[in-house]
C-alpha cells in the first residue's frame, strides 16, 4: 500500500492559494480611475470583474485533470509563472479592452494554487485531516479576500491603480521562488493510461456520474451560490431601498465575513475530532437557521441593515464549517483524481454562483424579497444536494 507523499509547508500553500481570490476585488477602487483613464463607460469598466471570474471557472475546468497527469508541481509553477506576466500586462493595460483580456488571463492562471492547494493537501493527508488543513486555507484566503479593496485602495492612493498590479506580479515571482525551492511533487502515480488525453475528459465523466461526488459539489456550489447572490444583492438593498451610503455595505460586510472566517476557524480545529459527517450536519443546521430567520423578518416586514447582514453572518458561519468537509469530501471519492475533483468543484461553485448574481441582477427591483429568496433558497438547495450521498433503495452507494 502506497504511502501519503509528505505535505509541503502550509504557509507555502496559502501562499499560492491566495493570489487569485486576492486578485479579484483589487479593480474596485479603481472603476472611477478607468472610466477616465482608459475613456470607457462604467459598464466596460465593471466587466473587468466579469472577466476575471469567467476566468476562474475556465482555469479550474483546466488544471485540475493537467495536474493528475503531470503532477502538481509543474501545473503551479506554470500558473505563478503566467499570471506574474498577466499582471504585468494588466499594469500597462492601454485600452480597456485590453485590461479585459489580461483580466481574463490573470483569472485564468492566478487560480492554479487555489485549486491545486486543495489537490495537494488531499494529496498527503487523510480526508478528515484534509477537512481540518483546507479550513485554514480557507480562512487566510477569504480574509485576504476580504480586505483586498482596503490595500488596493491605500496601494492606489500612494501609486496609481497600476501599482496594484505591478506588486501583484512582483509577489507571484517571489513564491514562484519559494515553490522551486519548497515544493514536492505529491501526486502519486496515477492509474495506467491516466497520460491519454481521453482520460482527461473521462476523469470528469466518472466523477459526474458519481453520486457521491455530485452531492458534495452540488451542496457546496449551492452554498456559494447563497453567498455571491447576498455580494450581488445587499448594495442595492441598501443604497436604493435604505438610502445608505456606498461605504455601509464595506462596513457591514465585514460582520459577515467575521462569520466566514470564524466557521472556517473552527473547521481547522473541529474536524479531525467531530468527523467531516458531523461538521457538514450540524453547519447545514445553522444555515437552514440563518435562511428560516431571513424569511421570518422578510414575512414581518422589518427591513434593517443588521436584520439583513445578522442571518446572513449565520448562513456563512455554517458555510465555514461545512464548505471545507465538503471539498475534502468530493476530493475523496475518486483520491486518484484529486485534482480533477478540485478543479470540477471549483467550477461548479463558480459557474452557479455567477448564474446567480446574473438573476439577482435582474430580479432587484424595489423589495428585498428576491436577495431573501436566493440567499434562502440556495441555502435549502444545498442541503437537499446531500440527499444524494443516500444510496437508492435496494443498492449501496458507489462512488
Amino acid at each position: 500500500m502506497p504511502t501519503q507523499p509528505r505535505l509541503p509547508p502550509l504557509a507555502l500553500i496559502v501562499a499560492f492559494s491566495i493570489l487569485g481570490p486576492f486578485s479579484l476585488h483589487v479593480v474596485i477602487p479603481a472603476m472611477p480611475l478607468l472610466v477616465d483613464e482608459l475613456a470607457t463607460d462604467f459598464g466596460a469598466a465593471q466587466a473587468t470583474l466579469t472577466v476575471y471570474l469567467v476566468g476562474i471557472a475556465g482555469g479550474q475546468l483546466l488544471y485540475g485533470p493537467v495536474s493528475d497527469r503531470v503532477g502538481r508541481r509543474p501545473v503551479v509553477l506554470a500558473g505563478l509563472a503566467l499570471y506574474a506576466l498577466a499582471s504585468l500586462g494588466c499594469a500597462l493595460a492601454g485600452s480597456v479592452e485590453s485590461l479585459w483580456a489580461l483580466r481574463l488571463m490573470q483569472g485564468a492562471t492566478g487560480c492554479a494554487g487555489q485549486v491545486l492547494g486543495r489537490a495537494i493537501i488531499r494529496d498527503c493527508t487523510p480526508r478528515d485531516r484534509a477537512a481540518s488543513l483546507l479550513g485554514y486555507t480557507t480562512m487566510a484566503m477569504s480574509s485576504c479576500a476580504s480586505f483586498s479593496p482596503l490595500v488596493a485602495a491605500i496601494v492606489q492612493d500612494l501609486a496609481g491603480w497600476r501599482a496594484n498590479f505591478l506588486w501583484l506580479s512582483a509577489t507571484a515571482l517571489g513564491v514562484l521562488l519559494l515553490c522551486l525551492r519548497f515544493l514536492g511533487e505529491t501526486r502519486q502515480d496515477p492509474p495506467e493510461g491516466a497520460a491519454a488525453p481521453t482520460r482527461l475528459l473521462g476523469g470528469y465523466v466518472l466523477l459526474l456520474r458519481s453520486r457521491a461526488f455530485l452531492g458534495y459539489a452540488l451542496s457546496g456550489a449551492f452554498a456559494m451560490a447563497a453567498w455571491y447572490s447576498f455580494v450581488a444583492g445587499a448594495p442595492y438593498v441598501l443604497a436604493t431601498l435604505l438610502g445608505l451610503p456606498p461605504i455601509a455595505y464595506g462596513k457591514y460586510i465585514l460582520v459577515v465575513l467575521a462569520g466566514y472566517v470564524a466557521g472556517n476557524f473552527l473547521a481547522g480545529r473541529l474536524s479531525v475530532r467531530l468527523g467531516g459527517a458531523r461538521m457538514i450536519a450540524v453547519g447545514q443546521a445553522i444555515a437552514l437557521a440563518g435562511a428560516a430567520i431571513q424569511v421570518a423578518l422578510l414575512a414581518a416586514g422589518i427591513l434593517a441593515p443588521m436584520a439583513l447582514f445578522l442571518p446572513m453572518m449565520a448562513i456563512v458561519f455554517a458555510s465555514g464549517l461545512f464548505l471545507p468537509n465538503l471539498n475534502a469530501g468530493a476530493l475523496s471519492v475518486h483520491p486518484a483524481l484529486a485534482g480533477s475533483a478540485a478543479g470540477l468543484t471549483g467550477f461548479l461553485q463558480m459557474g452557479l454562483s455567477a448564474l446567480a448574481t446574473v438573476a439577482i441582477g435582474a430580479a432587484m427591483a424595489g423589495s428585498e424579497a428576491p436577495l431573501v429568496a436566493a440567499t434562502a433558497g440556495t441555502s435549502l438547495a444545498s442541503a437537499l444536494a446531500l440527499l444524494l450521498l443516500r444510496a437508492p433503495r435496494g443498492s449501496s452507494l458507489r462512488a
